[in-house]
């Protein structure tokens, strides 16, 4: 097991965290995770998480010297990877994704022989007062970024606004041929913004009960769990977990490399937590041409990208409202392993937790990611931390 410290650009730190089979970075600035990489059955060690091209490497989009190329939206500045999002709230405001975070300690733990770090962010903005603790974890031979993040209402009003994670993967994760699923039961399609240019390839607002009968604009159906050839096309796609799921999934099986990236959150409550009720997809697939994901507003697209995540509800919807001095904590896993089982390049039919991990089944064929999918160590590390910090 190893953690410690990297200088990235200057004025720009990140922490990497990794086991033998498995590693993490993540950048101070706004907490994203730039890797999460795993190993290749021939060898090669990749990173599952996309960093566009346009990702810049200074300290903020209003400091840089071609800031107008971003269009003043600063989060694209420090675009892709994984991130926790909240509140989610329309125009310029402060928000998790968009803020430098503090680093506040990291170490190893000796009941899993673990290591953690705990970050933190805060938000001073008049009527959007909060509070972000991050505690990340990594566990022995587990492929898995295990993720806890504490909210806190800092402000004297109550504070509503939308919940998320998002993981954008590309190549060589992502390729044609790849095939998506989680275990939502319904999804529809959203239309583009306003602000954005491309093509929508899904119908906007009809609901279908899974990805491979997806109703397309301009009439009769395709699977959305295919990842096509480069279509031009940009959709978001949001599906519900039914209520008696235990836990919500979604997942990237790459066939031809025998790749999984596996994302998953508890959908029980406890006191004192929030669950995700929907799954997101993002499917931009040579499909947005407004800059920075083309050079220019109308030119060639650059990005080709899928995000997976969860979400309380469509971004600057105010779904969630915490009172004054409430905490609520979520959790997300971030799994990607490799598999040696070649009939599983069909996609698999099921994905099963056992007290140990989660089996993936094609009729008599499958394949294990060991995994803690209830959240035990990554609960009991926090309870620890936040008691610390209250004594």
């Amino acid at each position: 097991m190893d953690i410690r410290r990297l200088s990235l650009w200057e004025g720009r730190y990140a922490t990497y965290m990794s086991n033998d089979i498995f590693s993490a970075l993540i950048e101070d600035q706004g907490d994203v995770a730039l890797e999460i990489t795993s190993r290749t059955l021939s060898g090669a060690r990749i990173n599952a998480l996309s960093l566009p091209y346009f990702r810049a490497t200074g300290s903020g989009v209003m400091s840089d010297p071609n800031g107008e190329w971003w269009q003043n939206r600063q989060s694209l500045y420090q675009g892709g990877g994984a991130y926790f999002s909240f509140p989610g709230i329309a125009g310029d405001h402060i928000t998790s994704a968009d803020t430098y975070w503090t680093l506040r300690r990291y170490g190893t733990e000796e009941a899993h022989g673990g290591v953690w770090r705990l970050s933190e962010m805060k938000s001073r903005e008049e009527g959007n007062r909060y509070k972000l603790e991050k505690v990340d974890m990594l566990l022995p031979q587990h492929p898995v970024l295990y993720s806890a993040i504490r909210i806190t209402n800092t402000g004297t009003e109550p504070l509503s606004g939308s919940v998320g994670w998002h993981s954008m993967l590309s190549s060589p994760l992502l390729e044609t041929g790849s095939m998506i699923s989680s275990d939502a039961r319904y999804y529809t399609a959203y239309p583009l913004s306003r602000r954005e240019s491309g093509v929508n390839r899904f119908l906007p607002g009809a609901l279908f009960d899974e990805l491979k009968h997806a109703p397309l604009l301009r009439g009769g159906s395709a699977d959305a769990g295919f990842v096509p050839p480069p279509t031009g096309t940009y959709d978001y796609l949001i599906g519900k977990i039914p209520d008696k799921e235990r836990i919500g999934w979604l997942c990237l099986n790459n066939p031809h490399s025998q790749l999984l990236y596996f994302l998953f959150t508890p959908h029980t409550e406890e006191e004192g937590t929030l669950s995700f009720p929907n799954v997101d997809i993002t499917e931009n697939y040579l499909g947005r041409m407004d800059a920075p994901w083309a050079l220019f507003d109308g030119a060639a697209p650059e990005v080709m990208a899928l995000t997976l995540g969860f979400n309380t509800g469509p971004k600057g919807t105010m779904n969630v409202t915490l009172m004054p001095g409430e905490m609520k904590t979520v959790y997300v896993g971030n799994a990607f392993s490799s598999y040696d089982n070649p009939r599983l390049s069909l996609g698999f039919y099921t994905a099963e937790f056992t007290d140990d991990g989660v089996v993936f089944k094609r009729t008599k064929s499958w394949a294990f990611i060991p995994l803690d999918h209830r959240f035990r160590a990554i609960k009991e590390q926090c309870a620890l931390i936040f008691s610390d910090d209250n004594q």
